[in-house]
This record gives C-alpha cells, structure tokens and sequence, in this order.
C-alpha cells in the first residue's frame, strides 16, 4: 500500500531532526557524546522515588533508572517501555509490533491531532459517525471542515450505509475520503460497539476504496459483561490499513496523559517526526513508572485490575438503566451499554438539549451533554449523553429523576 503520497502537503517534506536522530546512538557501550544539550545528571532534583500501586506493589526508581527517568529521551518511547507495549499488544489483542511501529504519545488525544496534521488538507473529508467523539471533531476541524456522516445504531457504524456513502461519491466521480475515523467499543457518546461482522465488513470496504482506517479505542477494556474482547480492527487487518489509538486514561489515570499509536512503520515515523519538531518526546518520567508498573504488576495481574474496576463501572450503569426506566417519560430511545461510560439519549424532535440545559440545569441541578455537541453538522439537538462513571448509583438514580422531570417541563 502506497503512504507517501496519502499526506498532506505540509506532510510531505518534514525531514528529521539532527540532534534528536544522533539519540540511537547513546546506548552503544564506551560512547562519548559531545553532541545533545543535555543537563547533567548531578544537578538534577530526585534522590529518589517510591511509588505504592493499589495492587500492593511498590517500586522503588533511583540511580540508571532514575537518571533515565528524569533526562531527555528518544521521540518515539522510552525503550524499556516500547518492549512492555508490544508484549501488552500481543497479550491483550495477539498483535506483533515490531519496534517502528510505536510511538507513544500524550495520551491517545495527541494521535487525533497528529493523524489530522499527517493526512488532511483543507479540501480533504474524514468519515465520522453520528454521533461522534468530539475531541476528534475538533482535531480534525484544525485543518478541514469536510465530514462524511454515517448513521450509529445499537452494531455501531452502520456499513451497508457507508457502502452507499462511498458508492455515490465514487459514481459521481467526486473525492474519496482520507481515511475512516471509528470508535469500536464503548463509543462516545453512543455507549455502543461495532459488532464482529461490521468489523469485517469495515476493513473489507478500507480494502475496497483504498482507505485508511483510524481505530480509537481507549474502552475495549471497559467491558460491563462476561462477554470476551472482540478482535481489534488492527488484528483483523492484513493491509496495514489501520492506525489503532491505544490510551491508559480510562485503565490506569488520566493525569499521567500518556497512550500510543500504533501501525504502519511510515505513518509512526511521520508521528515520530511531529513530535521531534512539536514536544520531542512524551515525558520519560511518567513513561518510567508505566514501565515499573507493567513490569513489576505484570499483564495478567493489571488486566485482572482492570477486571476488579470495572463492576464498578457495571454497578453503575445498572442503577443507571434501572433508573431511566423508572423515571424516563416514553418515547426515549437508548441503548443498554456493554462497555465504556456512557448512555446516549434520542428525544422526540420536539425537545431541543442546548434550551434544556439552558432552562433547567441550575433549577434541577443536573447536568448531561447536549447532543450537539457530539455531530460534525450541527445535527442531534435533540440528544442527550449521560455518563454513569464518577458519581454513586444513589446520585445516579436522583440524577436520572432529574432528567425525567427536565423533559417533563420542556414538554
């Protein structure tokens, strides 16, 4: 599959930084290094650091480490860290990434903006689903104002829908498309997953039309069943096609701000580039103590963790369900969520969310999100999204009462 030629303009000719590609380098046993602006270990402020995880492990980060920690670093990853995220890959999702095809980032938000830098031009357009993350909307909208919309129901994207989309366009001879922007599992804000078959059929129309497809996905592993993982789109892909968006936001803490990006060794170079002339390198301190922590807690034990937070997560959305359907006049239409955080709201068309908020959120003293907030065309003002994952089922349950009584006056 041809890359080069899919970037954008300002893409194209982005050449390296001397300084930082001379870092391969340092590693070779007896080098002298004349070269980076390095400060010197010796003026630097941490003696040490003792970090207790809540699994009951602690680690305990002082000299090489340390130093390692608290110095600069290679743009693409902390090479400790690289190593524990190909064998997180392979362990979760038994995908093999060799090391050019990783780079980690400042939490998976920066991949949205790096991909729309790499590949959109003003003219270009991006599939999106409506509804769809608006965090994505807005990176994308730094550089075009183009979007496709294909319908979400309770499979996801619908993709018999996005066949015809494409079918059209390509019949009247019109641009396709740069690439396909999907949420798979516990999409925000539809709180829904793509389903095994329409991951298939996903790829084989990326395959069919020639695109790219960006898979973000910071709650696979939110899961609110038993049900197993269902395979990444990056899995099932046998093209390169995909360029997958990994976060540990919602699994480990979100202040750390750290994720990755993953996929077809140009497309991660060009990342690596944007970060070489953006922030160098995410921070290798934080990168240190995700490292300590997947090394020391091991994959299994993290996943089982994650396992443990999520009856949370699932207690939660069930006083959420409970709730609406004791409270919620009819004619909502919802979804009942499987993974991720969130409930989405489609109110009869005479209800209007931004007047809701507007009109009752101080009366009522309960917040949910406008549905516009989440449509690239400023569709789904008759939309709410509610999200169960901070506040207790008690709230939830009141909360919920409180949006029933919203409709209720704006009726």
């Amino acid at each position: 599959m041809e890359i080069k030629e899919r970037f954008a303009e300002r893409a194209r000719d982005k050449s390296p930084s001397p300084i930082r590609e001379l870092l391969k380098y340092m590693t070779i046993e007896g080098m002298i290094s004349l070269g980076g602006g390095y400060p010197n270990p010796d003026t630097f402020a941490f003696e040490s650091i003792d970090i207790i995880f809540r699994s009951g492990q602690s680690v305990h980060i002082e000299g090489k480490n340390l130093t390692t920690a608290s110095q600069y670093g290679p743009s693409d990853a902390h090479a400790g860290l690289k190593s524990e995220l190909r064998s997180w890959q392979q362990h979760k999702d038994a995908v093999s990434l060799n090391d050019d095809q990783l780079v980690v980032l400042n939490g998976s938000h920066e991949g949205l903006f790096i991909m729309s830098y790499l590949f959109l031009n003003s003219d270009d357009s991006v599939i999106v689903s409506e509804p769809t993350y608006p965090g994505a909307l807005a990176a994308f909208k730094s550089f075009t104002q183009n979007f496709i919309q294909v319908p979400l129901d309770s499979d996801g994207m619908d993709t018999a829908a996005l066949v015809e989309i494409l079918a059209k366009i390509e019949m009247q001879g019109g641009p396709l498309p740069k690439f396909i922007y999907v949420i798979p599992n516990g999409h925000n804000p539809g709180g829904v997953a793509l389903s095994d078959g329409r991951r298939k059929h996903l790829l084989r129309i990326a395959s069919d039309y020639d695109l790219l497809v960006l898979e973000d996905d910071p709650y696979q592993l939110i899961k609110l069943d038993d049900s197993p993982l269902q395979p990444t789109l990056q899995s099932l892909d046998k093209e390169g096609r995909v360029i997958r968006l990994d976060s540990f936001s919602k699994i480990f803490a979100p202040g750390l701000r750290i994720g990755f990006a993953s996929g077809h060794p140009e497309i991660i170079r060009q990342f690596v580039l944007f970060k070489q002339s953006s922030n160098l390198h995410t921070s290798t301190f934080i990168q240190e103590i995700l490292m300590q922590y997947l090394s020391s807690v091991g994959h299994e034990s993290f996943r089982d963790h994650i396992k443990k937070n999520c009856l949370l997560y699932r207690t939660n959305r069930d006083a959420m369900v409970a709730a609406v359907k004791e409270h919620l006049p009819a004619g909502i239409s919802y979804n009942i969520p499987t993974e991720g955080m969130f409930m989405w709201f489609e109110m009869p068309e005479k209800h209007n969310a931004v007047r809701m908020m507007e009109n009752y959120c101080e009366e009522l003293k309960v917040i949910l999100v406008p549905g516009g907030a989440f449509s690239s065309s400023g569709g789904c003002g008759n939309c709410m999204r509610a999200s169960f994952s901070l506040v207790s089922p008690e709230q939830i349950g009141e909360g919920i009462r409180r949006f029933g009584e919203m409709i209720r006056k704006d009726g």
